[in-house]
């Protein structure tokens, strides 16, 4: 998939694993360590999951902004479309990237007739808190993340 946008000069594509590197200075902006073989090594097995989706925006520079979103279907809440991640390049924030792989991401849940989009934003997330609001989200519950490493 591959979609250019004439008023802004973005592309939004499809990423690969050729994307690696920059994914995964991308995500270090997002506050998490990132290694490059082992972002590839996502990036090719999410790209073979049908339910996952793996977006980025590109300009003439290169790629700006990357997003991950999967369905989520359950028994107790209907279907879901769950941003995983989304992150522009810290460079280019309010240019309107950021609204633009919303919209698509909205777009592809409709689509796949999902209820609703949700995401998750750390507590100390203010300015995207920010974001998520003035796009019309709002907070549906606050609650406890709880995980057991496994490596």
């Amino acid at each position: 998939m591959s979609v250019f946008d004439p008023k802004t000069n973005f592309v939004i594509r499809t990423l690969t694993c050729s994307d690696a590197r920059r994914v995964a200075e991308l995500t270090v902006q997002l506050g998490y360590d990132a290694d490059v073989r082992q972002i590839r090594v996502r990036l090719d097995k999410l790209g073979g999951e049908a339910a996952h989706h793996i977006i980025g925006v590109e300009v003439p520079r290169g790629l700006v902004a990357f997003a991950h979103f999967f369905e989520r279907p359950s028994i107790e809440k209907g279907f879901d479309m769950v941003i995983q991640s989304l992150v522009v390049d810290v460079t280019l924030r309010g240019s309107g990237i950021g609204r633009l792989l919303m919209e698509r991401i909205e777009h592809v849940a409709r689509s796949k007739n999902c209820d609703t989009v949700m995401l998750s934003s750390q507590a100390s997330r203010n300015d995207a808190h920010g974001f998520y609001k003035r796009l019309g989200y709002e907070v549906g519950t606050t609650s406890n993340v709880f995980l057991k490493r496994l490596v």
